[in-house]
């Protein structure tokens, strides 16, 4: 997703040592500075990675300061050396470790305040009121560029009940920028969510006379929401001296990780922000491949006015030598003619000499058991409608409650796989985990705008005794070398009806039913070689009959050796893909249909038609002559119940409600079922 982060990364002009006073940056960043910080905003033991310190934890009953924290890098606070600092349960951050002021009180106020000691900046109003609420820290980039955030984790705020809110203070090194990450809130009043924001200062004070606040203080409303990513994210900048006329901060290089070598030269394009308070009319920058060889441009008649963004282009294009993996390093030269001192950004970039179009694989654990479940369904169904650049594959877990009847062992072995532990819950391609209401088309067209390196092309056919088989080809384009790279074949049902229960939906679509040659995958030893195609063949045969469990439970749920959940036998299809299972990368996806020319090659002869029906359903079979039949409807009420006579049956449809409906009858073969829709 190609999201305008406005990063206040560094200041784009010449960095003075000891410079006094702070201005608060007009430009408000979105995601969050420099994009260095891609971790989770999990609780502590909840997801949050475990590379976090901790500084302070709830709950606690009076204000308290934490211990002194070092800080990794050199850092200057209004012009003068720090080393380090220590934080208040109630959000504020102090460089005066020494200071006589007690913690202040939860109940904040305008600043500058007598209750903060100088030289601090403040979140104040947040409290860790909770035995979940948190104060971590965590160093992030390299130097000389590095920063340190300071997050309160799931703290408390008293306007928002017993909900919880993500902030941090973020130090970096030689800007000396001071940022305030607004990160994700919730309100919660009598067990529902609410509305109501919070009130907190956000500003620093420098000391008892001075002190610089968001312009919403001491009322500031955290406005994104609960979304654990930095999507909705918005920071503030606290920058040392006063705001300069001719400024800018590069946000980005603006180019494909993933080129291809014959479509070669490359145009090096630069994401960047208007930091001054003059107009932006040109800017100079260079780039280099090895660190030292520069190729120096400018862009100019550019009108991009302050805290506007714009994406500049070199005017010399970029040949690389060869395929590869090349570093690529731009900085900032002149803003509107005036020399500044910029920090380096850098890009990974690998240049091949072929790639294939990805179809992303969407995994969507889910359940009828799960209220929030059938929004998050609905947000996915909305998301990719239109779009075919995509594989699905839904997990009916056995939670909450008694959980989805269509839960399986495969399943239970899948959810465990990722470490999933609620609902909804998404993976794409193995690396975005979060909740399906949250998937976005932008996220959609980032991860399928990501080339991929496996070519894979597959037939699957359903035959007799319902035994479906996969023949597949793999053909990579690079080296795969990792030890653990497994193929995997997911049967699914195109949509079911009969495992509805609490949660308000009917019917449900891409269930998977079993996986080929089971949840483990089959292991692609060695890896895959560049230029030589891999053929295998995935291969399963359903047994025994049609179950509907009362419950997901491990007691109750379907058991492959001896029975199915396969409702109808004209709605599967195969969704084959590639993982490294150590990274958990997946590298393609396909969606394979099942090839038959017609339902009588699947079940006894039998051929149901027209589908959608107005006034008359026929059902023939050449070898069911006088079989017994009967249609149900998505609820498994029986509406209509015959007999066959010479192979022909004639089922009336003028009485029916419209919706979907499922013949059912007992072959030689087992009982074959076939879903049609009545349409009047």
């Amino acid at each position: 997703m190609k999201r305008i982060l406005l990063s206040i990364f560094a200041l784009s002009t010449a960095v003075l040592s000891a410079q006094t006073g702070y201005y608060l940056s007009p430009c408000a960043g979105t995601g969050n500075p420099g994009n260095l910080n891609a971790d989770p905003e999990y609780p502590v033991g909840g997801g949050l990675p475990a590379t976090w310190s901790t500084v302070m934890s709830g709950a606690k009953t009076s204000p308290e300061w934490s211990a002194a924290q070092a800080i990794p890098f050199g850092f200057q606070f209004n012009g003068s050396d720090v080393s380090s600092f220590k934080v208040s349960s109630t959000g504020v951050l102090t460089f005066d470790i020494n200071s006589s002021v007690a913690a202040p009180a939860a109940t904040n106020a305008a600043l500058p305040s007598a209750n903060i000691p100088d030289q601090s900046v403040c979140v104040w109003g947040l409290t860790l009121n909770a035995s979940g609420d948190y104060i971590v820290s965590k160093t992030f980039g390299t130097a000389p560029n590095r920063q340190l955030w300071v997050m309160y984790a799931s703290a408390t705020e008293a306007n928002i009940g017993t909900g919880w809110s993500y902030m941090s203070i973020v130090l970096e090194e030689s800007s000396n920028n001071i940022y305030v990450v607004d990160q994700r809130v919730q309100c919660v009043k009598n067990g529902a969510v609410c509305s109501d924001k919070t009130k907190l200062t956000v500003g620093m004070q420098i000391d008892g006379s001075t002190a610089i606040s968001h312009a919403s203080s001491p009322a500031f409303a955290c406005s994104n929401n609960n979304d654990p990513t930095a999507a909705d994210n918005r920071y503030f900048a606290f920058m040392p001296g006063t705001q300069p006329v001719d400024a800018a901060a590069a946000t980005g290089v603006s180019l494909a990780p993933y080129l291809k070598l014959s479509e070669a030269p490359f145009t090096v394009k630069v994401d960047l922000v208007n930091q001054g308070s003059a107009s932006l009319s040109s800017v100079d920058f260079e780039y280099s491949t090895d660190g030292t060889n520069w190729v120096a441009g400018t862009a100019s008649g550019l009108s991009v006015a302050t805290c506007a963004t714009s994406t500049i282009s070199h005017p010399s294009k970029w040949t690389p030598a060869a395929v590869g993996t090349y570093t690529l390093s731009v900085r900032l030269t002149k803003v509107n003619g005036k020399d500044v001192t910029a920090p380096i950004l850098t890009k990974t970039v690998q240049v091949v000499d072929q790639f294939v179009k990805r179809k992303i694989l969407n995994e969507v654990f889910t359940s009828s058991t799960c209220g929030p479940c059938k929004a998050g369904n609905a947000n996915y169904l909305t998301v990719i409608d239109g779009r075919t650049d995509h594989s699905t594959i839904k997990y009916q877990v056995w939670w909450p409650g008694t959980g989805d009847p269509y839960c399986t062992d495969e399943i239970r072995t899948r959810t465990s796989y990722y470490g999933i532990n609620s609902v909804p819950r998404m993976e794409v391609d193995g690396g975005w985990d979060q909740n399906a209401s949250s998937f976005t088309t932008a996220l959609y067209d980032d991860f399928s705008a990501k080339p991929a390196f496996v070519e894979i092309s597959a037939t699957a056919s359903l035959t007799w005794k319902n035994q479906i088989t996969a023949d597949i080809t793999l053909n990579p384009l690079v080296d795969f070398t990792g030890s653990n790279i497994r193929l995997f074949g997911a049967i699914v049902e195109g949509m079911t009806y009969w495992n509805v229960k609490s949660n308000g939906e009917t019917e449900f679509e891409d269930v998977m039913k079993k996986m080929m040659p089971d949840a483990n995958g089959m292991l692609l030893t060695g890896g895959l070689a560049k230029g030589t195609p891999v053929t295998k063949q995935l291969s399963y045969a359903f047994v025994g009959e049609y179950r509907l469990p009362t419950d997901g439970t491990s007691a109750q749920h379907i058991k492959h050796a001896s029975e199915n959940s396969v409702e109808t036998w004209d709605d599967l299809k195969v969704v084959i893909f590639v993982q490294d299972m150590t990274t958990k990368e997946v590298l393609q996806s396909e969606t394979i249909e099942l090839a038959m020319t017609s339902v009588e090659d699947v079940a006894a002869g039998v051929h149901v038609f027209p589908n959608p029906a107005n006034e008359v359903i026929f059902v023939r079979s050449k070898d069911a002559l006088n079989a017994g039949i009967e249609l149900t409807n998505v609820q498994g009420q029986v509406v209509y119940s015959g007999s066959m006579s010479n192979g022909v049956a004639q089922i009336p449809t003028q009485a029916l409600a419209e919706g979907m409906y499922v013949v059912r009858m007992a072959t030689a073969n087992g009982v074959h079922s076939s879903k049609v829709m009545v349409r009047h």
